[in-house]
């Protein structure tokens, strides 16, 4: 049996409470050995937290999905004899198989041709049926037809995602942002939306991005430049570097910039609340700082911050707060 089909039967054991010690200790193994397969078990388990729902849905045929995955992950080597598989293990297993080999859970609607990827468990990389590339963040939803028919290529998205659209003059790419809809024929940005704003960020190329509340407002935005929608009103920005994919690469870079400056963004970018003392100089705020961080917590980010600075932190819940020492 190949490991990974040996891990599909493992994670299934597990999640039922049936897991022998040495079935752990290769899960555990096969857990350290990549951080993707910590994301792949997380996605398995809140699926298999939703199981009730899904095996017992109107639409889910629990016998059509396992024989559908069964031969990739239940066949022995060298067996004489059929073996009778307890069913825990067929339908833990096929909603474990059904996840990791790609499969898609049918339920009310798919019928439509529609796919809806959601970021459960983290960040989730998506490639459409035009070979765009699509990362979606943690907590976001994305929507495609299984096949782009016509002359546009459309999909919808709620939350964030970096986009990274395959090239096509004769069919432009165009997401449904929820409050914009940006048009594209072949670039790579980033999206942030909800029901009444919305920013785009461009790294490649050109984007146009439109209000739905005045179709003739609209912003041409190219590499560099941020569009933002709020309060029905269209507004353009530049920025600097690349820090506003740090949800995507976990990458932060800072070349003479304030420390005020540096602790305004990771308040932002941590969604936290990181604040400069009352009592902290002028002079200590505008120092101009360059450092660089690469997938580190706040806590360690903050201890590299104040040893360059000459400052110290403190916390309390979800605020920090700089000082001088």
């Amino acid at each position: 049996m190949q490991m990974n089909e040996q891990i599909d039967i493992i994670i299934a054991k597990k999640l039922a409470g049936e897991a022998s010690e040495e079935d752990a200790r290769l899960l555990d193994e096969w857990l350290a050995a990549d951080a993707g397969n910590k994301t792949v078990y997380e996605q398995v388990a809140k699926a298999w937290q939703r199981s009730e729902e899904l095996l017992n849905g109107t639409s889910f045929n629990k016998s059509a999905a396992w024989d559908k995955v069964a031969s990739r992950i239940t066949a022995p080597a060298e067996v004489k004899k059929p073996r009778v598989m307890p069913l825990w293990v067929k339908y833990a297993s096929g909603i474990a198989a059904i996840l990791l080999v790609g499969l898609i859970i049918m339920r009310p609607g798919a019928d439509s041709g529609m796919v809806t990827m959601i970021a459960d468990a983290g960040n989730l990389d998506v490639v459409l049926p035009d070979n765009s590339h699509i990362t979606l963040r943690k907590g976001s939803k994305l929507s495609y037809p299984k096949e782009f028919a016509g002359n546009t290529r459309n999909v919808s998205l709620e939350g964030e995602a970096f986009f990274d659209v395959h090239r096509d003059v004769t069919k432009p790419f165009i997401i449904d942002a929820q409050s914009v809809d940006v048009k594209v024929l072949g670039t790579s940005f980033d999206v942030t939306c909800n029901e009444t704003d919305a920013t785009v960020t461009v790294a490649t190329g050109k984007v146009q991005m439109t209000s739905k509340q005045k179709i003739a407002n609209y912003l041409i935005l190219t590499p560099g430049e941020h569009g933002v929608y709020k309060k029905q009103q269209l507004s353009e920005t530049t920025i600097e570097g690349a820090n506003y994919l740090y949800w995507k690469t976990g990458k932060l870079v800072y070349e003479n910039k304030s420390l005020e400056y540096i602790l305004n963004e990771l308040s932002q970018l941590q969604a936290l609340n990181i604040t400069p003392d009352a009592t902290m100089t002028t002079d200590m705020r505008q120092q101009l700082i360059n450092i660089s961080f690469n997938n580190q917590t706040i806590e360690e980010i903050l201890n590299e911050l104040c040893l360059v600075a000459k400052c110290k932190w403190q916390q309390t819940d979800n605020n920090y707060v700089i000082l001088a020492k």
